[in-house]
């Protein structure tokens, strides 16, 4: 993957955290929902995490190691 690609999807999981969290304390959405929000979107984050910090700046992309 592209260090460009990983980096979208970090920050789209970021992005939805934090508007799940400001509209909750906006009162827009009940506590449960930005539970949820919160709850499908932290795994995702880490995983981002951990390839954008393994993904090369250039074009190479990473090798698969296997199971």
């Amino acid at each position: 993957m592209k260090k460009t690609t990983v980096t979208s999807g970090l920050a789209a999981s970021v992005i939805a955290i934090a508007a799940a969290w400001m509209a909750l304390a906006a009162a827009l959405i009940p506590l449960i929902a930005a539970e949820a929000v919160t709850v499908i979107a932290f795994p995702v984050l880490v995983l981002f995490l951990g390839l954008w910090w393994r993904a090369p700046g250039g074009e190479e992309d990473i090798p698969f190691i296997g199971y």
